[in-house]
């Protein structure tokens, strides 16, 4: 009896279910109904193709296909912020991060949103190329049926367990298939943008491979100076005729880097800049800065390798063409350069620079702050005379005795360089030289006895140089320098003192971005004493160095330079000697 009840209990309880579908499947159309007139997106979407999920207000009014949406983005003219081409893309941007889409303020040409497009196709296959492993979601675990007692009328349906309604999270850096199916349906879309789009970049692939291809090289960079001047001379005690002449000085410079801090620096020269200086003026006081004899063959002029020991010590190797000057602040920082600076050589910086005498050598340029630095160098000057066949003029290279890297000519040289603040600049320079020939004291500045003070007798010397350089203002710089040079004779007794001394000023930017307006004063090296000769080579009078000059910047890559030297008593003499004027036109050229 309680077993017919209980069936009887299940067989009300189905009834009731039945009867509550039958009247949810009766409302259901007026729900629909309800829906549309609440302007609610329905479309009916051809066979193979997804309807894009669309979610602005802007455009839900519309009740097109996705077929009708691909073509009206095929056809426009410009792509809208309001279009389902550009919001479909900026929805894709925003979540696969595959570049910058415009914010919507403004519409875009086919071939702008067509680079856009690349772009994110690039991002997206990126993702697709990599195939994460996709761990399986976990099934929640199954509910037991409800066993319910057979009736004979019809049997009891199983209850199905409930799946979960929120899909399990995707891995990351993974893309879910609508998105792809988006992009498909953008593809076809632009299809003949982005085949012009892929076109340009084969196009633009090609230069940059032509380029590296055809390039000098990856790792060295060409730099070069062309002078040409145009000079003459007039004054002075020589008798000699002189003429106007037209010379000029030709370097290029390779310089190549391969560990991003080191650099190797050979620079080729070609020159044919003659001098005024000797005969045709009575002294060495007339040269110019950018001079030199030759007859424009090519030479290896300079060979430095430069490489960091430690972050605050660099050391510069030079197997020829050492010049302390391109190593080391000089304290000249205007008026330094042979093309753009001052037109003399003693203008461009302090003699003592030039003790290296262009050979071989070596300097340790160590900063122990920002503002205290230490210069050690040695070097090796060229020999000065004609070497004989097959023998370098680099001493340094020269295995003959009284030659070579130890055995003859050479300079110790140490430079202590204060910056007390960001305007000025202080300087103290100790060098101990020896010269075998006793020539070269002055670093071929000032006069002949200055140079040479015993004659050509073996010679050492202790050099001992104040420099500054002050910023007056920004576009304004006052620098000098002064030295004591006390020279020995090495083969017999004897002592010189040779003086020298300069002040200069330059005014950046004068007339004009890039031009400069310098002048130049000062004594070239002068032997004030000398016990150590059979006739005395002593300066008995003083010569002053006026100059100025005004470099006029055409462009980046041309300047013009007029300036002219006034040399009192050429020679430090005392008895009269006609003052000399030295002017030149000097055109620079770099590239």
């Amino acid at each position: 009896m309680n077993l017919i009840l209980r069936q009887l209990s299940a067989v009300r309880i189905y009834t009731v279910l039945i009867g509550l579908a039958i009247l949810t499947t009766s409302i259901a159309p007026a729900t629909a109904e309800s829906d549309r007139s609440n302007n609610a997106v329905t479309s009916e979407t051809e066979p193979g193709i997804k309807s894009p999920t669309v979610t602005s207000p802007l455009i839900v009014q519309t009740n097109l296909t996705t077929a009708d949406l691909v073509e009206q983005a095929a056809s426009a003219e410009e792509i809208k912020p309001t279009d389902w081409a550009y919001q479909t893309l900026a929805s894709l941007t925003t979540k696969y991060d595959c570049g910058k889409f415009p914010t919507g303020d403004r519409a875009l040409s086919r071939e702008e949103f067509a680079t856009n497009l690349t772009t994110c196709i690039q991002s997206i296959e990126k993702l697709v190329a990599r195939k994460p492993r996709k761990r399986p979601a976990k099934k929640p675990r199954p509910i037991s049926p409800v066993r319910v007692p057979t009736l004979e009328v019809a049997p009891a349906p199983e209850i199905t367990p409930a799946q979960p309604s929120v899909a399990p999270p995707q891995p990351e850096n993974t893309v879910s298939q609508q998105d792809l199916e988006e992009l498909k349906q953008l593809i076809e879309a632009f299809r003949n943008e982005l085949g012009g789009t892929n076109l340009k970049l084969d196009l633009l692939d090609s230069k940059i491979t032509a380029l590296k291809n055809q390039s000098f090289s990856t790792t060295t960079k060409l730099q070069g100076e062309a002078i040409f001047a145009i000079t003459g001379l007039a004054g002075g005690p020589s008798t000699a005729t002189r003429n106007t002449i037209f010379t000029d000085r030709v370097r290029l410079g390779f310089r190549s880097t391969f560990t991003g801090k080191d650099l190797l620096w050979a620079r080729l020269q070609s020159i044919n800049s003659n001098s005024f200086a000797g005969n045709l003026s009575g002294t060495n006081m007339t040269r110019l800065g950018f001079e030199g004899a030759g007859d424009n063959g090519t030479t290896l002029q300079k060979l430095q390798y430069k490489f960091p020991v430690t972050p605050q010590t660099t050391v510069f190797l030079e197997t020829t063409g050492a010049e302390f000057n391109d190593n080391v602040y000089n304290f000249n920082p205007e008026l330094q350069s042979a093309g753009t600076g001052s037109i003399t050589r003693f203008g461009r910086f302090a003699p003592v620079y030039r003790l290296s005498g262009t050979g071989a050598g070596v300097t340790i340029d160590h900063k122990f702050d920002p503002s205290f630095g230490l210069v050690l160098g040695y070097a090796v000057p060229q020999d000065s005379a004609v070497a004989p066949s097959l023998v370098s003029t680099d001493a340094a290279a020269n295995p003959a005795a009284g030659k070579g890297l130890f055995g003859g000519s050479n300079v110790l040289f140490s430079q202590l360089a204060f910056k007390p603040s960001d305007d000025v600049n202080l300087g103290l320079i100790y060098a101990r030289s020896y010269t075998s020939g006793g020539g070269g004291i002055s670093g071929n500045n000032g006069s002949t006895f200055a140079n040479n003070p015993f004659n050509g007798a073996p010679t050492s010397a202790n050099h001992y140089t104040l420099l500054a350089s002050v910023n007056l203002s920004k576009d304004l710089i006052l620098s000098g320098w002064g030295g004591l040079t006390q020279a020995t004779r090495e083969n017999a007794a004897g002592s010189a003192d040779i003086w020298n001394y300069a002040l200069t000023l330059a005014a950046k930017d004068f007339g004009g971005e890039g031009n400069t307006l310098g002048f130049v004063v000062g004594v070239p090296p002068k032997a004030t004493s000398n016990s150590g000769a059979t006739v005395a080579r002593v300066n008995a009078g003083t010569s002053l160095h006026l100059e100025t000059f005004y470099k006029y910047k055409i462009n980046n890559n041309l300047s013009i330079t007029p300036g002219i030297l006034v040399l009192t008593n050429p020679e430090h003499t005392n008895n009269g000697t006609p003052t000399e004027y030295l002017g030149t036109i000097r055109t620079t050229f770099t590239f």
